[in-house]
């Protein structure tokens, strides 16, 4: 169960400096594993990247729980995605 947030923000930052300093807090998923993964409904927004083929996006989840339970999900910071 992916429980992404409704804004589903892209981050698009305004210099390389910001792009670079997301890079640096992100925190790796697990590989995924959605039948072994049961996520509370606590409400701490993460911001999660993720890639399919060669496209990256970012969009916000309430949890890192549910960040990481997308399959497609590299990482996390947390906050919402700006």
């Amino acid at each position: 169960m992916s429980d992404m947030g409704t804004s589903g923000q892209s981050l698009t930052p305004s210099n390389p400096n910001s792009s670079q300093k997301f890079e640096d807090t992100l925190t790796q998923c697990p590989p995924a594993n959605p039948t072994n993964n049961i996520c509370t409904a606590q409400y701490d927004p993460v911001c999660v990247k993720t890639k399919v083929g060669s496209i990256i996006s970012y969009q916000t989840a309430s949890n890192a729980c549910s960040a990481c339970n997308t399959p497609e999900a590299i990482g996390y910071a947390k906050g919402e995605c700006r």
